[in-house]
């Protein structure tokens, strides 16, 4: 039996979700997991990670500083760096807030520098794995995130009666200004409410607004279309969930959902245009059929390519072929 430590930053964040989306159904008895909150219980990675095979930090930001200010100093610096390994899933953990849909900065040199020194890295989207492979990152291993379409699935078509409103989607604070800027809630989703027969519904938040895993599904359910504005993603997960509940995505250029849409198939691409977004909700409004097929076609795209059912064994090859050689082998 080979046992891998899990390390997130806490449960019922990204990272958990994405953890337990991989190991989920994972029938290899050679292979056992342990997912530990580093928020809740650094104490236990300190005294019991010698008894792991191998551990991985999900992401990078877990045991390094991601202030440019530190050099990107490394952190928990008892783990063993031969049996480490981690991941890459934003910009914004380093890029200062720079990046934008058709604008890529390249990662400081000192975080390539940094990051080249540990074992292997995963990197969740494309864009961000050409980035990081273009700054001289050579110990990266494209590994597409993924979602749990048992629990993330369509509870009803979308409907395509003009006499209810459409219903536009979208998951995130709207209370924390820097956040507000970066989703474009408060510039470009918020204002849609201003259309003839449109509804804008928020689904969960942060702190006591933040809404379990397991009630996410009920929500997307109850909207007919989701809208990310963000100026960056790496692979939004809320896009995943709400595609893999059979709702369209009408999205800036960021991260996966470059390579989840297809336009009109499954979605749209926006500008972050107040009036041009206006222009496609106005148009998606009077077209419910069209709505009805972009959701429908999302939860296809979604099953074919980025289910866990999929994706899941791309992750556990990843973390399988960095375990170290058994002692005696």
């Amino acid at each position: 039996m080979r046992n891998v430590l899990m390390i997130i930053d806490k449960f019922g964040w990204s990272y958990d979700a994405i953890v337990k989306g991989l190991t989920k159904g994972h029938v290899d008895g050679a292979l056992s997991f342990d997912i530990v909150s580093l928020a809740d219980n650094l104490d236990y990675i300190e005294r019991h990670h010698t008894q792991y095979d191998l551990v991985f930090a999900v992401g990078w930001t877990l045991i390094m500083s991601k202030k440019r200010t530190h050099q990107y100093r490394q952190e928990l610096t008892f783990l063993d760096r031969k049996k480490l390994i981690t991941g890459i899933h934003s910009h914004r953990s380093w890029d200062e807030y720079a990046t934008l849909p058709d604008a890529y900065p390249p990662p400081p040199k000192e975080l390539i520098e940094e990051l080249s020194t540990l074992k292997r890295i995963n990197v969740i989207s494309r864009r961000l794995f050409a980035i990081f492979r273009d700054a001289g990152l050579s110990n990266i291993t494209l590994t597409e995130n993924g979602v749990d379409t048992d629990l993330f699935a369509s509870a009803h078509p979308i409907a395509t009666d003009r006499r209810r409103p459409l219903v536009v989607g979208f998951c995130g604070s709207t209370h924390i200004d820097k956040h507000d800027h970066l989703k474009g809630y408060s510039q470009f989703i918020a204002p849609l409410r201003e259309l003839p027969n449109v509804e804008i519904k928020v689904l969960g938040g942060k702190g006591e607004g933040q809404v379990k895993r397991e009630e996410m599904p009920q929500l997307y359910n109850q909207i007919d279309l989701y809208i990310c504005a963000s100026t960056s993603e790496g692979f939004s997960q809320s896009v995943l969930e709400a595609s893999a509940c059979g709702r369209g995505v009408i999205s800036t250029r960021v991260g996966g959902c470059e390579d989840l849409i297809t336009e009109g198939h499954n979605g749209f691409f926006i500008e972050r245009d107040l009036s041009a977004i206006k222009r496609l909700v106005t148009q998606l409004e009077a077209d419910r059929l069209l709505v009805q097929q972009l959701g429908g076609n999302n939860r296809k795209r979604v099953l074919e390519r980025y289910a866990w059912a999929i994706q899941g064994p791309v992750w556990l090859e990843f973390i399988q072929s960095n375990l170290p050689e058994p002692v005696g082998a």
